[in-house]
């Protein structure tokens, strides 16, 4: 399949941003070593792969202005603190917007997770009862160093790069990620 021009300038702007932020990342983090910063991913604790996760456009807007500190989900992600998570905003905005660091991941029942961290997650209490009925376990991502794409990247460039947008979360690898990143900051 033949990569279009406007994907292939994508990647090469998510590589120089990709190189930025963990330029960013390596000094407020401390050094890291040379095979961290060729994988690019989790700011030199994570696996080599990253989190790609969807998120409803209100909830990515409020991550990316720092009013939501805490995404939910009904699932856990198994990653380490410091990995990668990729904010994809779902319909009508349906493009990757930013992503951010992992922090860690909080288990509990979702009345324990509303105590410790419902005003973190930025959701109306109904909302969030709504969205775990019928479970007994929520989890809580924690996340930091959030980065706003430049230029959100729209389905139809991440699809090019080889990915489809999950409906929850998905793992991408770091070539991927990178490729991602870097065609959001142009």
């Amino acid at each position: 399949m033949r990569v279009p021009r406007v994907a292939q300038d994508a990647v090469k702007a998510l590589e120089a941003g990709l190189r930025a932020a963990t330029a960013l990342r390596e000094r407020s983090a401390g050094a890291m070593s040379p095979t961290t910063v060729a994988d690019g991913v989790g700011g030199g604790r994570g696996e080599g792969r990253a989190l790609f996760i969807s998120v409803k456009p209100q909830y990515a807007n409020a991550i990316l202005d720092g009013t939501k500190t805490v995404e939910l989900r009904r699932t856990r992600p198994n990653l380490p603190d410091g990995s990668l998570v990729i904010l994809y905003s779902s319909t009508p905005t349906r493009a990757v917007v930013g992503w951010a660091h992992l922090t860690g991941v909080r288990e509990g029942t979702p009345i324990e997770i509303w105590d410790n961290y419902g005003a973190a997650a930025a959701i109306e209490e109904p909302a969030y009862d709504a969205y775990f009925d019928g479970t007994d376990q929520a989890f809580a991502l924690e996340l930091e160093d959030v980065v706003a794409a430049v230029q959100p990247i729209p389905l139809d460039v991440i699809r090019s790069i080889g990915i489809q947008p999950p409906q929850s979360w998905r793992y991408v690898p770091a070539e991927v990620s990178t490729r991602i990143q870097a065609s959001a900051l142009t």
